[in-house]
């Protein structure tokens, strides 16, 4: 699918990331691999450190926490908020959706319309699509679109393939409505459902749920320990994938939006690691200082909500002073590919704020 959608705009980015780090260097002991092993593998992919909550931090937290900060700080006004919508792969329970578990924890008017969507690496991308077209529709003139990640803590210690990617984060990202006519984004989604296995959690649905059975941990022939109840990965099946499909699409939504690809200022791209990237902008003859890279080695996979991370991590007040020609990308599971090109930028604010952990969703006041 492709679609334009005018008159809309990113007004503000806000991204959290817990404050609890997690060295690499210490996680080592628990996978089922030699040491010299996983430092190889650790230099090569990127992994350093990630940002992980704690058991008492869900999704939802997060996203109050995020949503809060802007409210203390003049951001967004809470008796105004018109549309929340809420992106994640993770609950905070199965009934209600986390919308409406935000709407709560935030005391939101009742009159605000709350939608959830379940999506994952994609997930911002699909947001920005939704939201946007809620703005252009003319029956609100800002959605507040979050997207986030948490639950890292509870994942599998022993995988090696996919423990050490997880992060947890939020982004809020405030899709507004605008008279320029330089604002408008141009939108290309793609799916692959063919290839579903290559990244699936089997158990835990309705087609599997989740029994004493699928809680069993087996070794696979890699030497990883996983049970059917944890994300499965194929590694090599989705750098494929990335490899084939990413640097057509980027072309193609290029190509649609009217613009050559080298025009392009910034690459705001998924972070899956750091290998998959630099591969990546190197067939797609991309400068890799334009394709960012960063995000795993400093705070994790965070899903859906790596895309506002990158932005605020490595542009920041760029994007406050500045209005760059970019290229939104992501891919995951599905197998799912999605982009998005626009001018970004002269943003309210864009930045990244840290989360103290213990289910808190209200921030210091400034002076405390």
């Amino acid at each position: 699918m492709k679609a334009t959608v005018n008159g809309v705009r990113i007004r503000g980015i806000c991204a959290v990331v817990p404050d609890e780090i997690h060295k690499f260097a210490d996680e080592i002991k628990y996978f089922p691999f030699p040491e010299k092993s996983s430092i190889r593998l650790g230099r090569v992919m990127g992994f350093r450190e990630h940002r992980i909550t704690d058991a008492a931090t869900t999704p939802c937290d997060l996203a109050s926490y995020a949503l809060n900060y802007l409210f203390q700080n003049g951001l967004i006004q809470k008796d105004n908020l018109q549309s929340l919508l809420v992106v994640a792969q993770m609950a905070d329970h199965r009934v209600p959706g986390n919308s409406k578990i935000v709407h709560g924890q935030l005391g939101l008017p009742q009159e605000t319309f709350c939608a959830d969507l379940y999506e994952n690496c994609t997930g911002f991308i699909s947001g920005l699509y939704m939201a946007s077209v809620q703005v252009a529709s003319g029956s609100v003139d800002e959605v507040a679109l979050v997207v986030t990640d948490g639950g890292a803590c509870r994942a599998n210690k022993l995988d090696r393939n996919t423990y050490p990617l997880c992060g947890d984060a939020a982004g809020v990202a405030l899709v507004s409505k605008s008279q320029d006519p330089e604002d408008k984004i141009h939108f290309v989604f793609r799916n692959d459902g063919s290839r579903k296995d290559a990244l699936i959690v089997p158990a835990g649905g309705c087609r599997m749920p989740s029994t004493p059975e699928t809680a069993k941990a087996v070794r696979d022939e890699m030497g990883n320990y996983r049970s059917l109840n944890d994300m499965h990965m194929d590694g090599t099946a989705v750098f494929q994938f990335v490899m084939e499909s990413v640097p057509p699409l980027v072309e193609e939504a290029c190509a649609y939006a009217g613009i050559e690809k080298g025009n392009i200022q910034y690459h705001l791209t998924h972070q899956p690691n750091r290998f998959m990237l630099e591969k990546l902008a190197d067939i797609m003859e991309v400068p890799r200082e334009i394709l960012f890279n960063n995000i795993v080695e400093n705070f994790g996979n965070s899903s859906s909500a790596t895309i506002p991370v990158n932005m605020a991590f490595n542009l920041g007040r760029r994007l406050v002073e500045e209005k760059p020609l970019v290229c939104l990308s992501a891919f995951g599971a599905g197998l799912s590919l999605a982009a998005a090109v626009c001018r970004l930028g002269h943003m309210d604010f864009c930045e990244m704020i840290e989360h103290p952990g213990k289910g808190c969703i209200m921030p210091p006041k400034q002076g405390d």
